[in-house]
């Protein structure tokens, strides 16, 4: 039976920074390549502005072609570029999404972070560092939420004090090294989400103290999560037509910062179960739309507002099926391209991509 859900509205200027992982993904379709904003900190902000919020990505760039294209598809997307760095002797972030075919014949994605054309690594992650966080942090004020998906001095020091501000802090790893600095991290925030392929290796993250709400994503099992010391577990919703499955947890993120985070910290720490658990099936519901298009968000290229929560709606638990079938919708490439390795000429093409949709 299909359930009735809260639709989505305009988050009406919330506000949310994040520091994290912010790169350029390079999808590499049947060998034909294309670029989007990317990385789990740049996927969650860039949802955020498309619901009406006032995103704040905080990420080292560099002064060169993939840092600029970074920069204009957010700032395109009414994402707040101002805490993106534009280093010289910096390399923006690159990673390469692949579509390998099972034995079954399932489509799977893959990353990869070196070149097809030379096998040399592509750019990787740098941190950011006290100095540039110092201003931010000092600075007296603070957003409605704050999301890291990296440890480092510069993330921790603006949790805690997001924190200290009233902020609600979400903290997304996807490692756990520098021991003491996790545990820092894991103390200073409320909501603690992270992948069971990932960190399930660590039984201990269950039982961490600080966190209101901890998640555990359990891939097409579905999650589980603990508020208030109790443990529940909600099935994924069956996808008739998966088309690229990444940036489902993103999704799953940036909703649930989207209903449960507008007002900081206080009102969450006081919400019900029910509302706990409705943010998060609308989170998985969301996500469960977003794989049927191309790309970490891909229905944002296609659907509006008001067609996401439709398709939301028709959801449930017994019947796969998503509507229209939204895998026909397909990429319609610009001309224009990029290099996008410094020791060869493989290339991707440039600027954000459109959708033809074709049902």
């Amino acid at each position: 039976m299909t359930q009735e859900r809260e639709l989505l509205s305009n988050g009406d200027g919330a506000s949310c920074w994040g520091i994290g992982f912010v790169a350029m993904d390079v999808i590499d379709l049947e060998g034909e390549r294309f670029a989007a904003v990317g990385g789990s900190c740049g996927n969650v902000l860039a949802i955020l502005a498309w619901l009406g919020w006032t995103a704040r990505p905080i990420a080292r760039l560099g002064d060169d072609a993939t840092g600029d294209f970074i920069r204009e598809e957010l700032r395109g997307l009414g994402v707040d570029v101002t805490s993106l760095s534009e280093e010289k002797g910096v390399r923006s972030p690159i990673v390469l999404q692949r579509f390998p075919t099972s034995r079954d014949g399932t489509r799977t994605h893959r990353f990869s972070l070196t070149c097809p054309g030379c096998g040399r690594w592509l750019p990787r992650h740098r941190s950011v560092t006290l100095a540039q966080s110092k201003s931010l942090a000092c600075g007296g004020d603070a957003p409605d939420v704050y999301y890291f998906d990296r440890v480092s001095p510069a993330s921790l020091r603006l949790a805690e004090t997001a924190r200290s501000l009233g902020a609600l802090v979400v903290f997304e790893p996807s490692s756990a090294d520098a021991e003491p600095k996790f545990q820092r991290a894991v103390d200073a925030c409320h909501v603690l989400k992270y992948s069971q392929e990932r960190l399930g290796h660590m039984p201990d993250l269950r039982y961490a103290a600080s966190p209101a709400l901890i998640v555990e994503t359990l891939g097409e099992a579905g999650l589980r999560y603990r508020w208030r010391g109790r443990w529940s577990r909600l099935a994924a919703f069956p996808v008739k037509n998966i088309v690229d499955a990444a940036g489902s947890g993103d999704w799953c993120t940036a909703t649930l910062i989207h209903r449960m985070g507008r007002n900081g910290a206080e009102p969450f720490v006081r919400s019900t179960v029910s509302a706990i658990e409705a943010a998060l099936q609308d989170g998985q519901a969301a996500a469960a739309v977003n794989c049927g298009f191309l790309g970490a968000r891909g229905a944002m290229q296609v659907l509006t507002l008001c067609e996401l929560n439709e398709r939301m709606s028709v959801l449930d638990h017994d019947t796969p099926n998503m509507g229209s079938p939204i895998c026909s919708d397909s990429p319609e490439l610009s001309d224009s391209r990029l290099h996008y390795c410094d020791q060869c000429d493989t290339q991707v093409r440039e600027g954000s991509w459109t959708i033809k949709k074709t049902g």
